[in-house]
C-alpha cells in the first residue's frame, strides 16, 4: 500500500521520541521504586526497630479509636511531675505529653484501614501494625522526593533534579529511617515542602516580589515541623536568624514566620500545660540524657530533684561530647553518600544563579541550627537508629549541591570523551548505592526475622489474653507492651519499692498486676550493670532469685527465646485465660 512504509516509520519514531515513549519511561522508573519499596517492606522489614517508635505506634491506635493522644505507656516521672503541680495522677497519667502529636496522628490513618488486624495472634510474627506504619513511612518518603525535585528543578534543572533525586532514593538510610517507624519520613516531608517555600521567597526578594505569603508558609512548615519533633525549632530559629540579615525590612521578614510559627505551635504548650503543670510537659526531662543517668534512667525516677547529678558542668561534658560525636561520625550520619558531603565544598563555589548561591547559606544556617540542638539533646542511638537523628534531613539538598559542585568540576576538566563524564556519573551513584547494593540477598549476613534482643513480638501479645484492659503491668519495655499487648504499662520504678507503693496506695488508678522483665535489664547487660546499673534496684528480680512466697507477685513464667523474659503476676494468668476461652 502506498505510504505504508512512510506511516510505519512515523509510528515508529512517535513511540520512540513521543509522548508513548516519555510515558513508558515513566512507568518503568515507577515500576523500579515500586520494585525497591516492595523489597524492603517484604524482605527488609522486621518489625518497628526502637521505644519511640513503638510509644508512637501505641498512641497512634489510641487516636484511632477516639482517644486522642492518650497513651497505654507512663512513666514513674510522669508521676513526680503530676503531683508536684496537684495534678489528677490516675486521670493525667495516661494523657500523653512526651511525644509530638503530629507522628501519631498520620501514622492513626496508617492503621484504621488494617483495624480488623489491632490483635496480634501468636501467629504473627510480624505485627500487621508494623507494616501499616512502614507503608506509610515509604509513602511519605517518596512523597519528599517529589517535592525534592521541584526544589532542584528551581535551584539548578531538570537533568540534575532527577540525578539527585536517584542518588537519594538509593541512599539506603532513607529506607531504614522509613522501615524503623520514627517519624524522620513526615518530618524530611515537611522540612523539603518548607524548604521550596524558602526558595521561593529566597526568588521573590531577588525579584522585586512580595515575600510575606512565603516566608508565613515557611512559619506554617515549620510549626508543622515543631509538632512533628520539637528538636526542629533549633532549625527554626538559626533560619529565623538568617532572615533578618536577608530580607527586607529586617524585622518583619522575622516576624511574619514567627507569628505563624506560634499560632500553630503554641495551643500543643497550652494542651501540655492544662495537663502536666509544664508547656513542654514531660519532654522536658529527655534534655537530661546522658548527664548522670541515660533519659530511660531519669524518666524512671519518680522525684525531681535533680541536684549533683545534672550539674552545669555534667550538662556542658554532654554537649561537648555530642557535638564531637557528631563530627566523628559525619559521614555516616549522613548516609555515607559521598556526594552529599561535597555540599561543604560547593561553599567555595560561585552559582551562577544567585539564588542558589543564597540559598546555600541558608541551608547550611539550618543545619548548623540542628547540629546545636542535636548537641544539646544527644543523638542516642537504638537498635541502629536515632530518635533526634536531623541530619537526614539536609542530605537530600546537600545531594543537590554536591553533585552540582562535582559535575562542574568535571567539566572544568574538559574531557571530551561523552563515555568518560557517563562513567563518571555512573561512578558518583556506585559509591552512593555500596550501602544500598550490600542489602541485597547473598551479600550481607543473615538476620533473623524479628528484632531479637529484645522483641519477640508474639511472647509480648500474649499478655493481652493474660491482663485485662485497666489493668497495670510494670515492665522494662513497657513501649512494646502497650503496642503489642495493647495493654496499660509502666516503666519500672527505680525500685520495687516504689512499684510496690504505687501498687497499693493505688496512684495510677489501680494496682500493678503484673511485672514483665526482658534482656534490657537482664541478658543484654554484664553483671556489673545488673547490679549496680540503672536497673540495681531490680538485681533480685532479674537474677530470678527472689523467693515467690514473700513477693508481692506469687506466680511466674519464662517467656521468649531461651526463656529469656520472665513474667510475674498475682495468680495463674495462663489458667485464667484458657478458662475464658
Amino acid at each position: 500500500m502506498p505510504g505504508s512504509a512512510e506511516f510505519v516509520q512515523r509510528v515508529v519514531h512517535t513511540l520512540e521520541t513521543g509522548w508513548p515513549a516519555i510515558w513508558l519511561r515513566r512507568s518503568l522508573v515507577v515500576a523500579l521504586i515500586g520494585g525497591i519499596s516492595l523489597f524492603y517492606l517484604l524482605t527488609e522489614f522486621r518489625g518497628l526497630a526502637t521505644s519511640q517508635a513503638m510509644d508512637q505506634a501505641q498512641m497512634a491506635r489510641e487516636i484511632a479509636r477516639g482517644h486522642f493522644w492518650q497513651t497505654k505507656y507512663t512513666r514513674p516521672r510522669v508521676i513526680g511531675q503530676l503531683l508536684m503541680h496537684g495534678k489528677n495522677v490516675p486521670q493525667a497519667a495516661w494523657i500523653d505529653t512526651y511525644n509530638a502529636p503530629l507522628p501519631p496522628l498520620v501514622n492513626a490513618f496508617a492503621l484504621f484501614p488494617v483495624k480488623s488486624h489491632w490483635k496480634m495472634t501468636a501467629a504473627d510474627v510480624i505485627y500487621v501494625g508494623d507494616r501499616a506504619i512502614a507503608a506509610m513511612s515509604i509513602l511519605l518518603f517518596l512523597l519528599s522526593v517529589v517535592v525534592l525535585f521541584f526544589i532542584a528543578r528551581r535551584l539548578f534543572d531538570q537533568h540534575l533534579a532527577l540525578m539527585a533525586c536517584a542518588l537519594v532514593l538509593l541512599c539506603n538510610m532513607f529506607w531504614q529511617y522509613a522501615l524503623s517507624g520514627l517519624p524522620q519520613m513526615l518530618m524530611l516531608l515537611l522540612f523539603n515542602a518548607t524548604t521550596y517555600a524558602l526558595v521561593r521567597a529566597v526568588e521573590a526578594r531577588y525579584d522585586g516580589g512580595r515575600v510575606g505569603l512565603w516566608l508565613a508558609l515557611v512559619g506554617l512548615g515549620f510549626g508543622l515541623l515543631g509538632l512533628s519533633h520539637a528538636l526542629t525549632i533549633f532549625i527554626f530559629v538559626a533560619a529565623l536568624i538568617f532572615f533578618v540579615f536577608f530580607f527586607r525590612p529586617r524585622g518583619w521578614a522575622a516576624l511574619i514566620p514567627l507569628a505563624v510559627f506560634a499560632v500553630v505551635y503554641f495551643p500543643w504548650l497550652v494542651r501540655n500545660y492544662l495537663v502536666s503543670g509544664t508547656p513542654a510537659g514531660l519532654a522536658f526531662y529527655s534534655v537530661l540524657d546522658g548527664v548522670g543517668h541515660t533519659e530511660a534512667g531519669w524518666m524512671r525516677h519518680i522525684s525531681l530533684n535533680l541536684e549533683g547529678a545534672a550539674g552545669p558542668l555534667a550538662f556542658e561534658d554532654k554537649v561537648v561530647r555530642n557535638f564531637f560525636l557528631q563530627a566523628g561520625n559525619l559521614f555516616g550520619y549522613f548516609g555515607y553518600s559521598v556526594v552529599a558531603i561535597v555540599f561543604f565544598a560547593s561553599l567555595l563555589y560561585g552559582f551562577r544563579r544567585r539564588e542558589s548561591g543564597t540559598f546555600r547559606w541558608m541551608l547550611l544556617t539550618m543545619w548548623m541550627g540542628a547540629v546545636g540542638g542535636m548537641s544539646i539533646f544527644g543523638l542516642t542511638e537504638e537498635q541502629r537508629f536515632a530518635a533526634n537523628q536531623l541530619h537526614l534531613l539536609f542530605v537530600p539538598l546537600m545531594t543537590c549541591y554536591g553533585l552540582a559542585s562535582l559535575l562542574v568540576q568535571w567539566r572544568r576538566l574538559k574531557i571530551q570523551l561523552h563515555v568518560a563524564r557517563i562513567g563518571f556519573i555512573a561512578l558518583l551513584f556506585l559509591l552512593c548505592a555500596l550501602p544500598f547494593i550490600f542489602t541485597l540477598p547473598g551479600l550481607k549476613p543473615p538476620e533473623g526475622t524479628i528484632r531479637w534482643p529484645p522483641y519477640v513480638p508474639p511472647y509480648i501479645a500474649v499478655l493481652n489474653d493474660w491482663m485485662k484492659p485497666n489493668e497495670i503491668t510494670a515492665s522494662d519495655m513497657p513501649w512494646a507492651v502497650a503496642w503489642y499487648a495493647d495493654r496499660r504499662a509502666l516503666f519500672v520504678p527505680e525500685t520495687l519499692k516504689e512499684m510496690t507503693d504505687i501498687s497499693d496506695y493505688r496512684i495510677l488508678g489501680g494496682p500493678v498486676y503484673g511485672l514483665y522483665l526482658t534482656p534490657i535489664s537482664g541478658s543484654e547487660n554484664k553483671l556489673g550493670d545488673i547490679t549496680k546499673g540503672e536497673y540495681n534496684g531490680w538485681a533480685g528480680v532479674i537474677s530470678r532469685n527472689v523467693n515467690l512466697e514473700t513477693f508481692p507477685l506469687k506466680w511466674a513464667v519464662l517467656l521468649g527465646l531461651d526463656n529469656e523474659c520472665i513474667f510475674l503476676s498475682d495468680h495463674n494468668r495462663e489458667e485464667t485465660a484458657a478458662a475464658a476461652r
